[in-house]
């Protein structure tokens, strides 16, 4: 691969995890600078950029390839090798996501929140570098819609995909059920998941499981850092041609 050295900032000195003790600001050139997203961050990514007053191109990665980090890498490989012309930087809106960045490279700047998946990456409300904040034995809800997070539909979905029968449908539930005792909420200040209706379609899901349900603290404040220019060690900056490594990439 051809190592090219396209920079469009003002800096002082940046370490490759962008390290921000010398400098706290990484001026871009937006026009230069695209997002890539996985698609089950779109209205995060839209709050963002408003709240970060950028305007920059983003590319979304359909959610559906989590299903299997080697397809999601596939796809994040074929997204990178097609980005528009004039464009030196890509910020990522993902986590490691099982693996899913493992070893990848690019001919661009590329710019990394240090976490292990998109659940953790809204859950940092702070600045300090942690890759996994979900607790054991919790499933998280974040979309604007709870219905399209519903575990007992995911179930449903996946018994009649794999033509399982009503005997081991039932075993798999009751070892979801040993599995999880909590559907955490996480209170994004965005996905208004306080209202009553949205409440109640989760409840659902709980009780299905046999579960609590509890608010926690989630947000945005990553995604601003990263479209603002805040690279500290919450962040991999990776020159062109260098590969994700994972032990760089989880704390």
């Amino acid at each position: 691969m051809v190592f090219l050295q396209l920079f469009c900032y003002n800096k002082q000195k940046l370490d490759l995890r962008g390290d921000t003790m010398n400098q706290d600001i990484t001026i871009m050139n937006q026009d230069k600078t695209i997002i890539l997203a996985c698609s089950s961050l779109t209205e995060y990514v839209e709050a963002a950029q408003a709240r970060a007053g950028t305007k920059m191109q983003v590319r979304y990665l359909n959610r559906i390839y989590h299903r299997d980090p080697a397809e999601m890498q596939e796809h994040i490989k074929a997204e990178l090798e097609r980005m528009p012309e004039g464009i030196d930087t890509v910020l990522v809106c993902m986590g490691f996501c099982g693996g899913s960045w493992n070893q990848v490279q690019s001919c661009y700047r590329l710019v990394l929140p240090r976490v292990d998946d998109c659940v953790s990456l809204l859950l940092q409300t702070k600045d300090d570098p942690v890759s996994n904040l979900k607790t054991p034995g919790h499933l998280y809800v974040r979309a604007m819609d709870p219905s399209t997070e519903s575990f007992k539909a995911i179930f449903k979905r996946l018994v009649k995909a794999y033509n399982v029968d009503e005997e081991t449908a039932e075993k798999r539930h009751k070892e979801w059920m040993d599995l999880y005792n909590t559907i955490s909420v996480m209170d994004t200040g965005i996905n208004q998941c306080r209202r009553p209706e949205y409440a109640a379609v989760v409840k659902k899901d709980a009780d299905w499981l046999g579960a609590k349900m509890e608010y926690v603290e989630a947000g945005i404040h990553l995604l601003e850092k990263l479209f603002s220019g805040k690279w500290d060690d919450q962040f991999l900056v990776l020159e062109p041609g260098r590969a994700v490594q994972k032990e760089e990439m989880l704390v």
